[in-house]
């Protein structure tokens, strides 16, 4: 069989034929067929939205798709929960690993299949335990005390557990997701000759990054995905860099219009000079003017939110310096940063944005109540008047104030989260991922809004991982690779795959 692109195939040993999943409002896939063949590394592209992760759920049980077809070894399955697709022998190694912190690493390889002694005593065998766990490390070439705790543990060797326990499972294919976004060079070194070892022993393993260097130096083959779509499958010895660029990017027909200019842009307001998150970020150094979008784009693991996290007071600043209009922050927690006039609109709104079980009266409202106050009393008239202020600016879809924000639509959810900060009068606004989830309609309303207060001289950082946003939106942009600044760009002058192959 010969798929788009030359990719020749012989009998996989997995096929997903036509697989389309939808949700509300929102196409996940539509008609994909993915093919693995045994014994090989097969890497799994596209840019953040593309369907891979939904590709993925369907396979692994997780989401159930419409239509289309799933064979195994030759034969149809059906994979309806996770367990179905363990007992097949399918893995998946997920980019935020699921061991048990406070179980030991034994325990966690063998968890769920603990051998046990005979009849009537039903205990598990601990040294047996052990032994079959020391044999699971030593396949993924792991020295570590097996009696650790996992918490206890480097994320470099917390990956090659959740491997070895893929491994102990008799997993034939083993999905990794994103499985380099925490580990250094050496350690991805030595994860891609395990890889190799599992490869040449006749297993197979579905690849998804977004470093291309990493494709070219371990994968066999690749498949590429673009809204939704399949777009190829590819030998990996015969595609270049930029064709996959290229194709991940493709063209994109809803561009957003741009109406900022850089008149609207007045003096510096932030700055950060050499600043260590600790986490991913590393000597990062930028400055945001009021009334400029300044945009932070890269792929998932590059740091972005991080570097948030820390101007915001969420997290511990490492070392370097934060500026807040020409000096020194005293910045230590979220509340400084609100007190300094800093708004955070989070990735995960309904975690951190929101109290759902709040209604949109109270989420607004939330942090400022003493501006309703009168003899130390709220004035509920008060409240609803400031609500129903915001509601209308922001054109937030619903006459009832006193309703729940969980019933509310992401779009409406994410209006809810930004007039509760225009509540707070914040000049500075940092946005992480501010439209995702929500649909087109509301994304372009959202659009509208951030241009609007930057021509009202309030100043945003903007971290997407979506190229028309942040290109449509920003005037500046900071490239993001691996927790690095790699380049600032000119949104007007540089082309999307020039941006895109800067952060892979």
């Amino acid at each position: 069989m010969n798929m788009n692109g030359g990719c020749q195939i012989s009998t996989p040993i997995l096929e997903m034929s036509s697989i389309t999943k939808t949700y509300p409002g929102v196409v996940a896939l539509k008609d994909v067929t993915f093919q693995v063949q045994k014994g090989e590394i097969h890497a799994l592209l596209g840019a953040n939205g593309a369907g891979k992760s939904t590709l993925v759920k369907v396979l692994c049980g997780v989401t159930t798709p419409d239509s289309g077809e799933i064979i195994f070894n030759g034969e149809k399955v059906e994979i309806t929960h996770p367990s179905d697709a363990i007992q097949l022998g399918i893995s998946y190694v997920p980019q935020e690993l699921s061991l048990v912190p406070d179980m030991t690493v034994s325990q966690n390889i063998l968890l769920g299949q603990e051998p046990i002694y005979n009849k009537p005593v039903y205990l598990i065998n601990e040294k047996k335990l052990d032994q079959l766990a020391s044999e699971m490390l030593t396949m993924v070439n792991l020295e570590v005390d097996i009696h650790k705790k996992i918490k206890d543990l480097p994320v470099s060797d917390q990956q090659m557990i959740t491997i070895a326990t893929a491994l102990y499972h008799k997993s034939k294919v083993i999905i990794l997701d994103e499985p380099t976004s925490s580990l250094s060079s050496q350690e991805i070194s030595k994860l891609f000759e395990i890889m190799r070892k599992i490869r040449q022993e006749g297993q197979t393993i579905i690849f998804i990054t977004h470093h291309l260097e990493e494709v070219f130096e371990v994968a066999d083959r690749i498949t590429i995905l673009r809204d939704a779509v399949f777009q190829g499958c590819y030998q990996a010895d015969q595609i270049t860099r930029d064709k996959i660029v290229s194709i991940i990017t493709g063209k994109n027909n809803q561009l957003i219009q741009r109406n900022i200019s850089a008149k609207d842009i007045g003096h510096e307001v932030l700055r950060l000079k050499n600043v260590n998150t600790g986490k991913i970020s590393k000597d990062i150094s930028l400055t945001v003017h009021s009334g400029e979008v300044v945009g932070l784009f890269g792929q998932v693991g590059a740091g972005r939110t991080d570097i948030l996290r820390v101007i915001f007071g969420a997290d511990k600043l490492i070392s370097g310096d934060v500026y807040l209009h020409g000096e020194i922050s005293q910045i230590k927690s979220p509340i400084d940063a609100i007190n300094q006039g800093i708004g955070f609109i989070t990735e995960d709104r309904k975690n951190q944005g929101l109290i759902l079980s709040m209604d949109l009266l109270d989420n607004i409202n939330i942090g400022v109540y003493e501006k309703s106050m009168r003899f130390g009393l709220i004035q509920t008239k008060s409240l609803r008047k400031i609500a129903e202020h915001y509601r209308d600016v922001l054109r937030i879809k619903n006459t009832n104030l006193k309703i729940w924000t969980k019933f509310l639509s992401g779009g409406n959810q994410q209006k809810v989260i930004l007039a509760k900060w225009l509540n707070h009068h914040s000049k500075i606004l940092l946005m992480d991922e501010p439209t995702k989830g929500i649909d087109v309609g509301a994304k372009q309303e959202f659009y509208n809004l951030i241009q609007d207060l930057s021509k009202r001289g309030v100043a945003i950082l903007l971290a997407t991982s979506e190229l028309s946003e942040v290109l449509g939106l920003s005037h500046r942009i900071i490239v993001l690779r691996q927790g690095k600044i790699v380049g600032e760009v000119n949104p007007i002058d540089v082309s999307e795959e020039t941006i895109m192959s800067m952060t892979l």
